[in-house]
């Protein structure tokens, strides 16, 4: 097998192998000099490979192997960075559209810093199209995934476009847990990794992919329950980067429920009613005032804004009370891994703890 320093191991993690999304980045223009090794690893037993696939499998265009269970992203990732021995190791999603200069950009990169860890590739989304799409740009759910837009250097990236570099990397692999739920695994080794050898990964903006909206854009929220599960993993792992904020809308109503004996006993429970009902609103007025500032004065962007955050929310005290961890209730961490203050605000929550004294006087008196 090709042993040459200037090796790249391409590992593309699929459910449906998708001969539209992975033809195109097979047949990527490749630099000279340098060997390109795929490895195709579908985590779907029942999967029907196209023809092509399987002709480029029998050429040894490819590798593809086929997991004989699902076992998660992160774990199908794994055995992807165990089939080969590249001397870099790249990342990438089945769904996602590269530049056609994209390994070039990588290679550069590497001529100049062959000291790196690694390198974090831009993953770009298409112009908002339609009120989900903007809640999600307004919510930040896509802004990691630009990150080298906006930094220098970055302690994680996102594996839609993320290259290790297979020394440093050395034993380290996704977490089997945080795989099962599929949440939160991409920061989790890439932290660990970082501080490992202290130092971060370098951004490279020029290496530059392009991911379709999930769900072809359509509202959905089991994949941010999910991401909020696997934050609650990384509550316990990264404690030290933990901070407590005011509660948020599910931890909120959660109290509101809580607190209904006092209610019930010392005012009346239509007041109660008012309580729980106005945690979402106040939450989705907020939001909306939000997206407004960007631009987006749809009503129904606060909307979705809101759903996509309980979603989020609700995935993280799940995770927390089945573990019984209820001492990270109202806990954050820093996914930037900067050591925060105990307690955090800022104008919006300040905002919605004003409205919530003054509710709250309302109801009492």
């Amino acid at each position: 097998m090709f042993t040459s320093t200037d090796s790249i191991d391409i590992i593309i993690p699929s459910f449906r192998l998708d001969e539209q999304f992975l033809l195109p980045l097979i047949r990527l223009p490749k630099p000279g000099g340098w060997q390109v090794n795929y490895y195709i690893v579908a985590d779907n037993p029942g999967v029907k490979p196209g023809a092509t696939l399987l002709q480029m499998a029998r050429e040894g265009v490819i590798q593809l192997i086929i997991n004989t269970k699902n076992i998660g992203p992160g774990e199908t990732r794994n055995k992807g960075i165990d089939a080969g021995n590249g001397s870099w190791i790249l990342f990438l999603d089945d769904d996602i559209v590269a530049d056609e200069d994209l390994l070039f950009q990588y290679v550069k990169v590497i001529g100049e810093k062959k000291e790196a860890i690694g390198f974090i590739g831009l993953t770009d989304f298409p112009a908002p199209e339609n009120s989900f799409t903007r809640a999600l740009t307004v919510a930040g759910l896509t802004s990691i995934f630009t990150i080298a837009n906006k930094k220098d250097q970055f302690i994680w990236g996102v594996t839609a476009n993320i290259m290790y570099k297979r020394s440093a990397l050395g034993d380290l692999r996704f977490s089997p847990e945080l795989s099962a739920i599929g949440g939160g695994e991409d920061v989790d080794l890439g932290a660990r990794l970082s501080m490992q050898h202290h130092t971060q990964f370098t951004c490279v903006k020029e290496a530059r992919v392009t991911h379709p909206w999930w769900n072809y854009g359509q509202p959905h929220y089991d994949r941010f329950t999910r991401y909020g599960a696997g934050m609650a993993l990384l509550l316990s792992r990264f404690k030290q980067f933990s901070w407590y904020a005011f509660p948020n809308p599910i931890e909120g109503m959660l109290l509101a429920l809580l607190s209904a004996p006092l209610f019930f006993i010392y005012l009346s429970w239509q007041k109660w009613l008012i309580l729980l009902v106005a945690i979402p609103l106040i939450d989705m007025v907020i939001n909306y005032i939000r997206a407004s500032g960007m631009g987006y004065k749809d009503l129904s962007v606060g909307y979705y804004m809101t759903l996509i955050r309980c979603s989020n929310e609700w995935g993280q005290l799940k995770t927390l009370l089945q573990r019984g961890q209820l001492h990270y209730f109202m806990k954050r961490i820093n996914i930037d891994f900067t050591r925060p203050r105990h307690f955090r605000t800022n104008r919006w929550r300040i905002i919605k703890l004003v409205i919530y004294i003054i509710l709250l006087a309302v109801l009492i008196y």
